[in-house]
């Protein structure tokens, strides 16, 4: 049976709360290299692989309660108390244990606003120079997924971030005692997977970040993957991590028939247990039928929108909203929409037929270029939704805010089909490689059968329908006019559809 497997991404950073956009508690913090208004150098996992805890605040300097909350003073304090020993501002009783870092994170803002803003001068907010460093990357906020401003992130030695807040310097301090510390001689700990986790009816790919954290270093351990019971794969790992340090580690592949949620744990001796097993669940792409309906509901913000279909090697076989332009998403800079003639509409709902033009596994994605997603009732507006649906009508893939218990859609949501194929009764296309003539053959039972011929970017380029009577029947299009190379052919009886490739020679 031919199959036309479809999956889905979401992927529309958020600028405002969810727990989908913005890198939530637990996530392991992406590493960096900064240099500060004074030209030093600053590396993340240096800091952390010394055992220091990072408090870092990402601000805009346009930013009111930013500007408040770094006026305040609470960070200059949590500097002085403990920060690095022999540093500016530190004093020489400090606890040794906490590095602060301060960026000015909106990639539109020069330098010199760091001394010149409508809100004062940021490097010495209350006459006095900030020890701490201070830097202007506009690269951070993209890197940690920035939801608003200003953000604080508390991030301990083992690399685990949580959100802090607008902490007094006693609150700061408080939750970087919080930070799990290193025990056990033997301590393996799984923080995260990393791996694939849609499966097309192919070996799905596992990984997952492996991190020492015990005081001996860690130099093999046994990862198994178990669906309930039974184990599908064991991994025998070896290396040399010293504490804190972490590797990601390919454990193999599993081929799941059905969408499958599965136990990923260390099986060897290990000295905590506590932080040995993670659960991730694989979804499965099922077969679908080559004509779909993708309906698009905006929000209050539209022209932010841009949607597309892609094949498994990433070709886009359709796109609506504004241009895909690499490097725009979650910056709020709008490129021209894909159809200038007909931008979108706030509040408005679409409905685009879509004809897939060949059989494989298909991935529809959502992204928006503000970071907000399509969930506006933040802002006081009215969210947004999307669906996908066969020619039955029937729902394949669909989502809206109330999936995300009512916020805002987030980042990267893998969704997948769940319909039978669809399929006409004996069909045959001859001759087939062809020359002048396709013929298609095909078990007529309905007055409701119409055959179409389709280019590979998903272009109908004639369709026939049959004559009503029942039997065998034959429809012919002549090659004349068309170009030398694959074509579809789709028989469409009763709302199901059955496609055969022709070549034209």
């Amino acid at each position: 049976m031919k199959k036309i497997l479809l999956s889905a991404i979401l992927c529309s950073t958020l600028f405002a709360s969810n727990s989908f956009a913005q890198l939530p508690d637990g996530s392991i913090a992406p590493d960096f290299t900064t240099v500060d208004v004074n030209g030093n150098s600053h590396n993340l996992y240096d800091y952390l692989d010394q055992g220091y805890t990072v408090v870092m605040d990402i601000s805009a300097t346009w930013c009111g309660p930013c500007w408040n909350y770094h006026a305040g003073g609470a960070l200059e304090e949590l500097w002085a108390n403990h920060g690095p020993t022999g540093q500016p501002g530190v004093s020489a009783s400090t606890t040794n244990d906490v590095v602060v870092l301060w960026f000015e994170g909106d990639a539109s803002t020069a330098l010199s606003e760091l001394e010149n803003s409508s809100l004062g001068n940021w490097l010495a907010p209350n006459g006095t120079a900030v020890d701490f460093p201070m830097c202007n990357d506009d690269n951070i906020a993209s890197l940690y997924q920035l939801p608003y401003w200003p953000i604080l992130y508390t991030i301990c030695p083992n690399r685990i971030l949580h959100e802090s807040g607008q902490l007094s310097a006693s609150g700061h301090y408080n939750g970087a005692g919080n930070c799990q510390s290193a025990n056990g001689a033997t301590n393996g700990a799984l923080l995260q997977y990393t791996g694939e986790t849609v499966s097309c009816g192919d070996p799905v790919a596992m990984s997952v970040d492996l991190q020492n954290m015990g005081t001996s270093a860690l130099t093999a351990v046994t990862i198994e993957v178990l669906d309930g019971m039974t184990s599908v794969l064991s991994y025998n790992w070896t290396g040399n991590l010293a504490t804190y340090a972490m590797e990601n580690v390919s454990i193999g592949t599993v081929t799941p028939t059905a969408t499958t949620t599965y136990a990923i744990q260390i099986t060897s001796a290990d000295d905590d247990a506590s932080n040995n097993t993670l659960s991730q669940t694989i979804g499965t792409a099922q077969e679908t039928n080559m004509s779909i309906t993708v309906e698009f509901l905006t929000d209050d913000y539209a022209d932010e929108s841009y949607m597309e279909l892609t094949t498994a090697s990433g070709a886009v076989v359709w796109s609506e909203g504004n241009e895909n332009v690499a490097g725009n998403f979650n910056t709020g800079q709008f490129p021209p929409p894909a159809d200038p003639t007909s931008p979108l509409v706030n509040n408005t709902t679409y409905s685009w037929p879509v004809t897939l033009s060949s059989v494989e596994c298909y991935t529809f994605t959502l992204y928006d270029f503000y970071g907000d997603g399509i969930g506006a009732s933040q802002w006081g507006g009215t969210d947004g939704s999307w669906s996908v649906s066969d020619n039955n009508g029937s729902t394949i893939l669909s989502m809206s805010a109330a999936d995300f218990g009512g916020s805002d859609l987030g980042l990267v949501k893998n969704l997948t089909a769940s319909l039978d194929e669809m399929s006409a009764q004996n069909v045959h296309v001859y001759p087939n490689p062809a020359s002048d003539v396709v013929n298609i053959s095909f078990e007529n039972t309905t007055n409701d059968t119409y055959v179409s011929i389709i280019d590979l970017q998903g272009r109908v380029l004639g369709t026939q329908s049959a004559s009503g009577a029942n039997g065998t029947q034959v429809i012919s299009f002549s090659t004349e006019g068309l170009a030398t190379g694959a074509y579809v052919v789709s028989v469409t009886t009763n709302g199901l559809t059955a496609n055969t490739n022709v070549i034209i020679k």
